[in-house]
């Protein structure tokens, strides 16, 4: 439309949505704060109808990243977009003004009509996880600029420097592999807790679930032979102070062993007065509490009644990793994320599993295409498409989807 483009909309899912949303949110005062920027990841409708919402289709650009150009749930929103913007400008040209591709399938984004002079392209062994630093990170790179994207890879490249040379003793990332390992396989932990003391990484913990579970969470190794031991963590958490207010109960008094990241910076994004000493008081007291706890002599000798005494007494000996940087900035932020990808890869080589296939998601996602085309049939799947639990869930929402039916017919 010739008019400034001012909200830009990722659409893609897992590695082509949870690194560039989470590094958008983390870096959110390095970008241009008169944009706007939204991802779309989600089949369902809502996030689509939501992203769009409030926007004019003459100002809006929509990336469309997908290796594959063929992920389902990425080409369904995608052709929403395409239509919104369609009924908002009454041109058909407009698609390739207002729509670019990550993809390695030029062929398919020319025939969804993307010009492929507009298509940016990237390795096609580049996995999903590992891609936020390629092209997938367009829209971070819109959002933060070119230098600071440079400035973040230099992060990355810090840590793969590291991470080649130096001493495994001295290695932070096999350190981390290792203590991940040790916690897992040998202490029976099942979950990884990763809490950031930064409202801006609020989204580091959906980010490293799947770095983390899609590359580990796997129970054959790489002979093709069942692993004897566990592998993979559940990763989970919110920004501090947040949890401390919700679960960290469990951490200082629960049954579970669950190891902690715990994450913090020295300088603040936005220095409010008041606010980051008492942050980072938290951030430093909790990891002490957890380490060393209470004893019964010292919460007697504090004046708790005796009945409550066995109750306030803390064990400690809960283990916790700290991870403090000077600030938040681009470079810190990749080098944090590639410390964790060669985590990551760390445990993997011990383990003897391969961090780089997903097969446990295919499946999933091809019986998602049967099961779609048996809600859209006319007629009823049958007995023996299915087994019958599946089968009567399928029926079930055929019934109940019919706006029209008695609650007793559904």
């Amino acid at each position: 439309t010739g008019e400034r483009v001012r909200a830009v909309v990722n659409i893609g899912i897992g590695g082509s949505d949870l690194g560039p949303n989470m590094a958008v949110e983390a870096l959110r005062d390095h970008t241009d704060r008169s944009m706007t920027y939204r991802f779309v990841s989600n089949v369902d409708g809502a996030d689509i109808a939501e992203a769009t919402r409030d926007l004019d289709p003459a100002t809006t650009l929509f990336i469309v990243a997908s290796k594959t150009f063929g992920t389902i749930e990425t080409l369904t929103n995608a052709r929403t977009a395409r239509d919104w913007l369609l009924a908002g400008l009454n041109d058909e040209a407009a698609v390739t003004r207002h729509f670019v591709a990550v993809s390695t399938a030029e062929a398919k984004v020319r025939e969804f009509g993307i010009d492929p002079a507009n298509m940016f392209g990237f390795w096609d062994w580049v996995g999903g996880r590992y891609s936020m630093d390629s092209a997938i990170g367009l829209s971070l790179m819109i959002a933060i600029g070119p230098d600071a994207f440079r400035e973040m890879l230099s992060g990355f490249h810090d840590i793969d420097e590291h991470f080649r040379t130096a001493p495994f003793e001295r290695n932070v990332p096999v350190l981390m592999g290792l203590l991940g390992v040790w916690y897992a396989t040998f202490m029976g932990a099942q979950t990884k807790a990763i809490l950031p003391y930064s409202h801006h990484l609020s989204k580091l913990a959906a980010y490293l679930q799947q770095l983390e579970m899609e590359s580990n969470g796997k129970s054959i190794d790489i002979d093709g032979d069942p692993v004897t031991y566990d592998t993979g963590e559940i990763v989970w958490g919110t920004p501090g102070t947040n949890g401390q207010h919700a679960y960290y109960q469990l951490l200082h008094q629960g049954t579970r062993l669950v190891p902690a990241d715990f994450i913090g910076f020295a300088r603040p994004t936005d220095p409010m007065p008041g606010h980051h000493d008492l942050l980072m008081a938290n951030f430093i007291a909790q990891t002490e509490a957890l380490a060393f706890g209470t004893t019964r002599d010292e919460v007697e000798a504090s004046g708790v009644p005796a009945h409550q005494v066995a109750a306030r007494t803390f064990a400690g000996n809960h283990p916790t990793s700290m991870i403090m940087a000077p600030a938040l900035t681009p470079r810190t932020l990749g080098q944090l994320i590639a410390a964790y990808e060669h985590e990551v890869f760390t445990k993997s080589v011990i383990w003897h599993i391969d961090a780089f296939d997903q097969w446990g998601v295919e499946l999933g996602k091809s019986l998602a295409l049967q099961v779609l085309d048996e809600l859209r049939a006319d007629d009823d799947p049958g007995a023996g498409s299915h087994d019958p639990s599946t089968l009567g869930l399928i029926r079930r929402y055929r019934r109940m989807r019919e706006p029209s039916r008695s609650p007793e017919e559904r």
